[in-house]
């Protein structure tokens, strides 16, 4: 009988941190995004670390390590010429700025919004249900295989990616709004750029 009181407690109490979350992230979005990037950013980058730890287990060597030394090599040179600043500043703008909001408009915004919109307006049925986490799983599978194709050092974050596209579609599906996924993209990838140059080579 305890033990069904001490569970009744935990699930009652689950239920009360699961409501105030859903309540701060629809009453106070950005405030939520700010909270949730460390968390968010920190598990992706964990991720991404973790794979290329297990694949080493196994032999398997991937290039992600190699390809970076090449980016931090290419931007720290960019920057201490006056020459190449310019181009320098550029690229980071576009990869904390204009690539964020670019691909949460088409991962987020038109292959995760847009059919579960059309799916519930023809259906009629406003609740998340089993064809939005198939449509989370779609969009987020195209996002980290689009990086996969697009960049040189994909291999070990592939997955790490993947991870992030889908909590990215749970921060759009809690916020409302796709400029809160847009926020911490941006916030991921300036993450991402200041390890690049803060971590030991």
């Amino acid at each position: 009988m305890r033990q069904e009181t001490r569970d009744a407690n935990g699930a009652g109490a689950e239920a009360v941190r699961a409501s105030r979350v859903s309540r701060l992230a629809s009453e106070a979005p950005y405030s939520f995004t700010l909270k949730a990037w460390p968390v968010i950013a920190l598990a992706t980058i964990g991720l991404c670390y973790l794979t290329q730890t297990v694949a080493g287990w196994f032999g398997v060597t991937l290039p992600d390590q190699q390809n970076i030394e090449v980016v931090r090599r290419c931007l720290t040179q960019a920057f201490a010429s006056s020459k190449h600043f310019g181009v320098a500043a550029f690229l980071v703008l576009q990869v904390v700025v204009l690539l964020p909001a670019v691909e949460e408009l088409v991962f987020r915004g038109l292959l995760f919004r847009l059919p579960q919109w059309a799916w519930r307006k023809g259906l009629g049925v406003w609740r998340f249900g089993s064809f939005d986490y198939s449509i989370i799983l779609f969009s987020s599978l195209l996002f980290s295989a689009a990086h996969y194709l697009a960049q040189p050092w994909p291999d070990a974050a592939f997955l790490a990616l993947f991870f992030f596209g889908v909590v990215q579609c749970g921060l759009y599906q809690k916020t409302g709004r796709i400029v809160c996924a847009m926020l911490n993209h941006a916030l991921f990838n300036l993450t991402n750029l200041v390890l690049l140059f803060v971590l030991p080579e």
